[in-house]
């Protein structure tokens, strides 16, 4: 049985349309798991137990806006354990302007 010309064509729009989605939110989680290798390479080298806590957050927040992620400093807590940082991402949104969606990220820790 053959389909009709218009169903395959709203069809592959459709698919179309999902993984320009798709692409789109993974961009914005592939950010967010470069921002949180950075932050854990970051704390774990040695040159940052001397830097202060206010140095540590606005390096990550830095790293965040050029990757172009919307976290803000009340979502980061810099604190130290044995001397060394310990450097925690709370959970934060993301919104999109594609299609209006609001991506959760999930919280990060350095350790």
């Amino acid at each position: 049985m053959k389909l009709p010309l218009w169903r395959s064509i709203t069809g592959c729009a459709v698919l179309a349309i999902m993984l320009v989605l798709v692409i789109a939110a993974g961009h914005v989680y592939v950010n967010n798991f470069v921002l949180d290798r950075y932050m854990r390479s970051f704390a774990a080298m040695p040159d940052s137990a001397n830097l202060s806590d206010a140095a540590l957050a606005q390096k990550i927040l830095d790293r965040a806006k050029e990757l172009d992620l919307p976290l803000q400093p009340g979502y980061l807590t810099v604190t130290r354990q044995d001397g060394k940082p310990l450097i925690k991402i709370a959970r934060y949104s993301v919104q999109m302007s594609l299609a209006r969606m609001d991506l959760r990220m999930p919280a990060a820790q350095s350790r």
